[in-house]
């Protein structure tokens, strides 16, 4: 079950646990939309139908006839309205306008606000970098100048701790870039 079913059916993935009917006509589907071997189409459709969330209740279709739509992986499926039959079913990779568009806008506004943070962060990150390498560069400075060995102990110990805090500030910037990179990711199940 993807986690965006239960944003849609909390009990998506529980509906069906008997007994499920398929019709030659979903077989015929199936075989047709799928690829699947006519032999495999009626188990290919309960085993994806028992992890369907239900999308609506009481659907209709061009002649009138009462259905529930279920769907799992851009698959609808219109089950009967009393049993546990599946009438049909088909790939979907098209939304309707009035759904599609306030979540393109809403994909859009999530990508842009990820690469402002990441660009916002990146930045943050780089100036420290960039004041941890002049206190670097400072401590070398000092310690190609001392002749005291407390002055030299006490700016190699420096120098590392300043290695280890950029390696730090660079594992955080690759963090950043995954986070962002996750979220465009993410975007792959809605597109």
């Amino acid at each position: 079950m993807t986690t965006y079913s239960a944003a849609i059916d909390p009990l998506a993935g529980t509906h069906f646990t008997g007994k499920i009917f398929v019709t030659p006509h979903a077989c015929d589907r199936a075989v047709e939309h799928f690829g699947i071997d006519r032999a495999k189409a009626p188990m290919y459709v309960m085993d994806m139908l028992r992890k369907a969330a239900l999308i609506d209740p009481e659907v209709i279709d061009e002649n009138g006839k009462l259905g529930r739509l279920f769907a799992y992986r851009r698959t609808a499926f219109v089950v009967s309205p009393h049993e546990d039959t599946v009438i049909t079913l088909y790939p979907q990779h098209k939304a309707n306008e009035t759904v599609r568009n306030p979540i393109e806008r809403l994909i859009q506004r999530a990508l842009a606000a990820a690469r402002r943070k990441e660009q916002r962060e990146t930045k943050r990150i780089n100036v420290k970098k960039a004041e941890l390498g002049v206190e670097r560069a400072e401590c070398v400075l000092r310690l190609a100048k001392t002749d005291s060995a407390a002055v030299s102990e006490k700016m190699r110990d420096r120098i590392t701790k300043i290695d280890g805090e950029i390696a730090d500030l660079d594992r955080e910037i690759i963090e950043i870039k995954r986070e962002r990179t996750n979220i465009a990711k993410s975007v792959v199940a809605y597109v």
